[in-house]
């Protein structure tokens, strides 16, 4: 039994070799190679694991901050619109003949050959007055501004309000300043109501059906300036918006179109 039992271990150990220094050296080499490769095998994995984070968060911020990811994120805002500014209400030619018609019409009185002209920032109206003693145009403008103020300097016929508008008035004018003076005969009461606002209210009578190129029908105008005065204070009046620019270049006098 011990013959047989050294014979098999001479046989597992035949081909081993001893430990000599270079079997030594090799086996450190190995090992040193074997490490070398688990060390750049995990700083690939590390850096491959850092460029896949990175490229997530990228992805991440890029998705979002897009519009359609912020919309289901949170409800969008509207944006704000402004507000459009209401324009103030121009003024009506046909309301202005209206409340003439009104503030005219009395017992004995017909009027006719209605007249409007204007719009916007001005309106004129007129009707042909008849009390039975001769017909009298009577006309009105309604100006939004930019008409000279008629009481600048002061002169005779001005007057001041309590609220700082003027009144200007001139009385029994001559429409003419010709020779066709005497022949027509047609002269006029005038009365500017020149307001605080620049707003102006001028209303003319004259005696005769118009204001040139007919004959006088009655000796004065059926208004005289006290009345037409107190015409310009009424409150009826529906006047145009406040308005820079001149809006009737005319004068007393100056003919309007229809």
């Amino acid at each position: 039994m011990n013959t047989q039992l050294t014979d098999l271990m001479h046989r597992a150990t035949e081909n081993l070799e001893p430990v000599t220094p270079d079997l030594l050296e090799r086996s450190v080499a190995h090992g040193l190679r074997l490490r070398r490769r688990r060390t750049a095998l995990r700083t690939a994995s590390g850096a491959g694991a850092v460029l896949a984070t990175a490229g997530l968060i990228a992805g991440g911020i890029h998705l979002a901050g897009s519009p359609t990811n912020a919309a289901v994120a949170g409800s969008p805002v509207p944006s704000a619109k402004p507000t459009p500014t209401a324009k103030p209400p121009a003024v009506n030619p046909k309301e202005t003949l209206a409340t003439l018609k009104t503030l005219v019409t009395a017992p004995g009185r017909t009027l006719s050959s209605p007249e409007t002209w204007g719009g916007g920032d001005y309106a004129g109206a007129a009707y042909v007055v008849d009390d039975g003693h001769g017909a009298s145009r009577v006309d009105v403008l309604l100006s939004g501004g930019g008409e000279a103020n008629p009481c600048v300097p002061v002169r005779q016929g001005c007057s001041t309000l309590p609220d700082g508008s003027v009144v200007y008035v001139s009385k029994e004018s001559p429409v003419y300043s010709d020779s066709r003076q005497s022949q027509y005969g047609v002269i006029s009461n005038y009365v500017m109501l020149y307001r605080h606002d620049g707003r102006v209210i001028s209303l003319t009578s004259y005696n005769g059906p118009a204001e040139k190129g007919k004959q006088h029908t009655r000796p004065k105008p059926l208004l005289s300036t006290e009345a037409l005065t107190t015409l310009a204070k009424s409150k009826a009046w529906k006047l145009p918006p406040v308005s820079p620019t001149k809006a009737w270049k005319g004068t007393k006098g100056a003919k309007p179109t229809k």
